[in-house]
């Protein structure tokens, strides 16, 4: 069902640039759905595909790879589909010349190398996406690309660059005012913030990110701030405000299907019921983040996870259980070649001192405690100098184990001080809504000074202009009523000398003489017919001037029953077709009656009748871009030779005039440049080779 609203049903892909159109229209849809619904994305990619191919229409098969592999992407499945499709869109799109379908190509390859852990080859290809971005001026598309490359720079612990990157982004969509972009990047620069221990900060940039979701109602920005403000408020220690965000954000991630939002939320909950000691609760969120990153086959999710569950095996007291999960993380990490985090040596320096051999434990700690140094990372180092201390300790090193503590506390005073970082977070958050409430009041002050005055103006200029709106009512109602008299009466005119015209006197005296020639000859039954078919035609004609569209099968006939008596009237005779294009449904198409009659008439009498035998009408009826066509070719000898034979030819008939006359009235009430009426001289080897009239009409469905 939800098929057939996305593509209309019947469609044919007929016309190529409505074809093309479609098939643009169908991509773009296919990849604003890959995210969030990737089964019909891909559905539709590939009749967007299938489509392309029939036209040989690169741009539209670049555009369904692109939507095919972001719509795979979105199904965790980063192998062979995601890289495939996502490298056959930047072929296409090299190989057209299209700088921004190069550019989003390269930053769905960026995405798929990330996934797969491969963080070289996904910061070749965004850099990349971000010098095609850049050329082609897509504010957006820079946006984006400069969050990922502060991504990958957060992977590899270089916080200075990774800020670098999201105070650019921020500021590029600020001078654009792309409300969503800007949240975006204003979250992660919370996410560093974060990691860099500045909490007031990170805290501001998550309410800054929230108020902007808000604004725009985008319920998947709003679950992301409500998980990052939770992990902020668990920083704080204030673990029931915690819960209560973290929560709020698991909700609207499995309503959206996002397992990689799901899988990062579940353990942020884990971390909060570790420090409620709720280790139990805390597993069962591990392993279900464990489990999602295995099914979205993310190593560096697998990885984290399995750290995760490492810790909270410590809190156990099972280091062995915690060992295995830990060698496991280390395991999945080498394999991806990536560096092992620096808290991972930390987790590890606890289990060995848990297991009692304390040189691996200062071993993993001091690593622990250098790369904290090296990336500026004050949790790390915090954690690694308490680690130290104690091992130090244990050794009788008790000038080490000083400093180390010290050291400890000097980084605890500055970054857990509870009081401190909530009084800063109060401040911070009154302040912002103080500095709202006064502008808001100074707006409402400007308000009332300009409104006493305004109101005077505005009661005066609403009751002008309403008397003004009343006139311009009633003469737009005259006008329109005298604009329909003079269309109607113009029509009724032109249909009533087209009537005479059609009713020609001597058409009819002729017949009446061919049928009495036939009677004097002793035929009778042959004028029998002729005079059945002249008073069908006369009734057919009298029927028809009546409406101002009739079928196209009633127009049809009508012609027919006008070709025939022609054809009885003239010895050496002529042939004739009505061909209608297969598309077309006569009994359900109107055309405006009695326009094909005239041309077919000047065909027989200028150009069939003054030449040789063997002479043929073709009447053709087809549709071109929006209008009915209509073809009258014949094999006469030519307008020239017929002006020669029939001196009157050199003036335009007057049916001929009508018809031009009463496609210009349908050109007018219709508002369509394209209704045109044309003759053209056909030739064969320069001599004359008859006449082809060219009608574009309007036309109607009779049933919907």
């Amino acid at each position: 069902m939800v098929l057939l609203l996305l593509i209309p049903a019947g469609h044919t892909f007929s016309q190529e640039q409505s074809d093309t159109a479609a098939i643009t229209k169908t991509a773009r849809e296919a990849y604003t759905l890959a995210r969030r619904n990737p089964e019909i994305a891909i559905i539709m990619s590939y009749q967007a595909m299938t489509a392309s191919r029939k036209l040989n229409y690169t741009k539209g098969m670049a555009d369904a790879s692109l939507a095919l592999g972001m719509a795979y992407l979105a199904k965790y499945n980063p192998g062979d589909s995601a890289l495939y499709y996502n490298s056959r869109a930047l072929e296409l799109y090299e190989a057209s010349g299209n700088i921004n379908g190069k550019g989003r190509a390269c930053y769905g390859l960026s995405y798929v190398y990330s996934f797969r852990s491969d963080h070289t080859s996904s910061e070749h290809y965004i850099n990349l996406a971000l010098k095609y971005f850049e050329e082609s001026n897509d504010h957006r598309g820079m946006v984006n690309s400069l969050n990922v490359l502060a991504y990958l720079a957060r992977q590899n612990q270089n916080l200075e660059a990774a800020k670098g990157y999201l105070e650019k982004a921020i500021a590029i969509a600020s001078q654009v005012k792309d409300t969503l972009p800007l949240a975006d990047a204003t979250n992660n620069l919370g996410n560093l913030y974060k990691e860099m221990a500045l909490f007031s900060q990170a805290i501001e940039a998550y309410f800054v990110a929230l108020r902007l979701w808000e604004e725009k109602r985008d319920t998947s920005g709003i679950s992301i701030a409500y998980g990052s403000i939770g992990l902020a408020y668990y920083y704080q220690k204030n673990y029931d405000k915690a819960l209560e965000f973290s929560r709020k954000h698991l909700i609207l991630s499995e309503k959206r299907k996002d397992l990689w939002e799901v899988s990062k939320i579940c353990n942020t909950i884990a971390q909060i019921y570790n420090s409620q000691k709720m280790f139990d609760s805390a597993l069962v969120y591990q392993r279900k983040s464990l489990v999602l990153n295995r099914l979205m086959n993310i190593p560096v999710g697998e990885a984290s996870a399995c750290h995760n569950m490492a810790s909270t095996m410590l809190l156990l007291s099972q280091p062995d259980s915690a060992l295995w999960y830990m060698n496991k993380a280390v395991a999945i990490t080498s394999a991806s070649e990536l560096p092992l985090p620096p808290e991972f040596y930390n987790t590890l320096g606890n289990i060995w001192q848990s297991l009692g051999n304390h040189d691996r434990a200062y071993s993993n700690s001091l690593t622990a405690y250098r790369l904290g140094k090296e990336k500026d990372l004050p949790l790390v180092v915090s954690d690694a100098t308490l680690l130290l201390s104690d091992i130090c300790s244990k050794r009788g090193m008790e000038d080490k184990a000083y400093r180390y503590l010290k050291e400890h506390m000097q980084l605890s005073d500055s970054i857990s001080n509870d009081e401190f970082l909530k009084q800063v977070t109060r401040m911070e958050i009154q302040y912002d809504f103080d500095k709202k409430e006064k502008n808001a009041e100074y707006e409402r002050m400007q308000e009332r000074l300009l409104s006493e005055t305004k109101i005077r103006q505005q009661r005066i200029l609403l009751s002008g202009l309403a008397l003004l709106l009343v006139i311009i009512a009633l003469l737009a109602l005259l006008y329109i009523r005298h604009a329909r008299l003079k269309a109607r009466y113009t029509q009724v005119d032109l249909e009533q000398r087209l009537l005479r015209a059609q009713m020609n006197p001597h058409f009819i005296f002729n017949s009446l003489c061919a049928i009495q020639d036939l009677i004097m000859k002793d035929k009778p039954q042959k004028a029998n017919a002729f005079l059945t078919k002249i008073a069908q035609l006369m009734r057919s004609i009298l029927e028809n001037t009546r409406e101002e569209y009739i079928s196209l099968e009633k127009e049809i006939e009508t012609l027919k029953l006008y070709m025939d008596v022609q054809q009885m009237r003239f010895e050496n005779g002529f042939s004739y077709s009505i061909d209608v294009d297969e598309t077309i449904d006569p009994d359900n198409v109107s055309v405006p009656p009695m326009l094909a009659q005239p041309c077919v008439e000047n065909s027989i009498e200028h150009g069939l009748l003054p030449g040789k035998k063997d002479g043929r009408i073709s009447v053709r009826y087809s549709l071109r871009d929006g209008l009915m066509m209509l073809e009258v070719t014949d094999n006469g000898v030519g307008r020239n030779k017929a002006a020669e034979l029939t001196p009157l030819m050199k003036k335009e008939s007057v049916s001929t005039r009508l018809t031009e006359k009463r496609l210009e009235h349908f050109r007018k009430i219709l508002k369509e440049k394209q209704i045109s009426y044309e003759i053209i001289d056909l030739y064969e080897e320069g001599n004359a080779a008859g006449t082809r009239v060219v009608m574009m009409l309007p036309w109607k469905k009779i049933y919907a």
